[in-house]
């Protein structure tokens, strides 16, 4: 097994590191750590920490820095757990892990825990106490608690530079959430059986709609030619009389499924979006 150059350099620092694992954690450890974190080595700084754990103990370093490396390498549910052991011995150690807890929370989709989080973050400065009320005004969104939202978006601060695009940005997405009739795809399914094509034309999707309606058309009128000449027993209507079914039923069927789709992706766009906005000002101020 062949090893690079860069992973040699970072276990050979490692393994120098761990001399000083009964010296309690120092300004070097410290500035290794950046270090690792500043490479992207968050394996190693898992490992690192880990090992450091071992003669320390849990400490809000150990814990709030192996949170960290777990939130980089995406690992969301062990990111929270580390976070969470940090206390409020470190002010910092403990308002930076409640913001990245809740918005680790936010992404898994538990908003109830995320307000939780957000809510015992403590306003170190005006800023942080911005942030946290962006943050949760964020969060009221992706709950689709529009009341909410508005409570806190009406005193948003647009004095502070960082966080200014960002919350104009959750105002629109509100706007647009808020605004949006949100199409049935009971009325999608009933129109398509009762005009093919309908649920279609009802999604806005009319070249689709005028190609369902055209298709069926066609094989709706075959089938009928074949009934009327030689009756329902001809091999012409129970082809086309079969194929007309067919399209019928899955046009229904499409145009629900078409229907729930959109909404989906109408949703996950929107909350993506409302994550992003809530993610990049606390990689901003939360260090």
């Amino acid at each position: 097994m062949t090893i690079s150059k860069r992973s040699f350099l970072i276990h050979i620092s490692l393994l120098g590191s761990l001399w000083s694992f009964g010296q309690g954690f120092s300004n070097n450890d410290y500035q290794f750590l950046l270090h690792l974190e500043s490479i992207s080595a968050y394996d190693e700084g898992v490992f690192w920490l880990g090992q450091k754990e071992l003669v320390l103990g849990r400490t809000d370093t150990t814990a709030f820095h192996l949170g960290m490396f777990e939130y980089f390498r995406k690992n969301r549910a062990s990111s929270i757990r580390f976070f969470e052991d940090v206390t409020r011995s470190n002010l910092n150690f403990w308002n930076t892990s409640r913001f990245y807890s809740g918005l680790q929370y936010a992404y898994l989709g538990d908003y109830g825990k995320a307000n939780q989080v957000l809510m015992q973050t403590d306003s170190l400065s005006e800023l942080h106490a911005e942030l946290r009320k962006l943050s949760l005004a964020g969060l009221s969104l992706l709950d689709h608690n529009f009341e909410r939202f508005e409570s806190f978006q009406t005193s948003f601060d647009p004095n502070y530079y960082q966080l200014v695009d960002h919350q104009q940005a959750l105002l629109d997405t509100y706007h647009v959430m808020r605004d949006r009739k949100a199409k049935s795809p009971v009325i999608a399914g009933v129109l398509s059986a009762i005009i093919p094509g309908g649920g279609k034309f009802y999604l806005g999707k009319i070249g689709q709609g005028t190609m369902s309606l055209m298709t069926s058309t066609i094989f709706a009128l075959q089938a009928y030619e074949g009934y009327r000449k030689d009756g329902p027993k001809s091999a012409s209507f129970i082809v086309f009389g079969s194929i007309f079914s067919v399209f019928y039923v899955a046009n229904i069927w499409g145009s629900v499924v078409a229907v729930k789709v959109e909404n989906v992706n109408f949703n996950k766009t929107n909350h993506d979006a409302i994550l992003l906005h809530m993610h990049i000002p606390i990689r901003l101020l939360c260090k």
